[in-house]
């Protein structure tokens, strides 16, 4: 056998061998979304409503608002998950709007909030109305503390001073919180949240994961709150790691 005929051997063994893997991995990730269908099932009943956070507060300085580098890896995250679903294949809408443009007829859509109530009205409006027993957006010390409040313990990002006089955070901390639209119970709100950016990156993350979808409360398709920390490395939220996960009592 010559060299050039060993040489295409080799590339077709290859490229069958990619795509062997790209398919299994593809099959995979289907049979993983499908085991969880129940938990998702809401949002084949209408349209999507991704509300983001904006930081209204630098307005001066950048009329057209802010939006932390957090909050947009969040979304980014939630629209690849919506595509993994299949939401728009079936023909319903998937919007992005920020938070201070959602008008009255959209609270009643499937809502999926990214950030805190400290810089998302909807996400504050929608957690008023939940029976969840997780508190966000509590300040201390210029950090957001999320409290659980069934024990009473709080959890705090874990920061250090840089030698140039600033800040990193190491650990932060991070919900997702899926139950029944309370302006109509046929949809669903879904709140992923974090103390910073980090740990709202880190939900959105954890939300795509084998590990949150494969877990019972996710295949039943039960309303949950889940609290979980993530490291952060150069800015970067590492695998989160799930701390708890509570099933919200149905109807309330």
């Amino acid at each position: 056998m010559g060299i050039t005929e060993q040489i295409l051997i080799g590339l077709v063994t290859t490229f069958a061998g990619f795509l062997i893997a790209l398919t299994w991995r593809g099959s995979r990730r289907r049979w993983t979304y499908w085991q969880s269908w129940r938990f998702w099932r809401p949002l084949i009943s209408g349209d999507v409503k991704i509300v983001v956070d904006r930081f209204s507060e630098f307005n001066s300085w950048e009329p057209s608002g802010l939006v932390g580098v957090g909050g947009m890896q969040a979304t980014a995250e939630i629209v690849a998950l919506l595509d993994d679903l299949g939401i728009r294949n079936i023909g319903r809408r998937v919007d992005i709007v920020y938070h201070d443009r959602v008008d009255g007829s959209d609270y009643s859509s499937n809502l999926i909030c990214i950030g805190g109530p400290d810089a998302n009205s909807v996400t504050k409006l929608m957690l008023q109305r939940l029976n969840s027993s997780i508190l966000l957006g509590v300040p201390e010390q210029y950090n957001i503390a999320i409290t659980d409040l069934k024990t009473g313990h709080r959890y705090h990002p874990v920061i250090e001073s840089t030698d140039q006089g600033g800040t990193r955070v190491l650990f932060d901390h991070g919900v997702i919180i899926k139950a029944a639209n309370p302006f109509n119970r046929k949809h669903c709100v879904l709140v992923v949240a974090g103390s910073f950016g980090f740990g709202t990156w880190a939900a959105a993350k954890l939300a795509r994961s084998r590990q949150f979808l494969t877990s019972p409360p996710v295949k039943h398709g039960l309303d949950i709150e889940c609290l979980l920390k993530s490291e952060v490395i150069d800015e970067i939220p590492q695998e989160p790691e799930i701390i708890l996960t509570r099933v919200i009592p149905p109807g309330e």
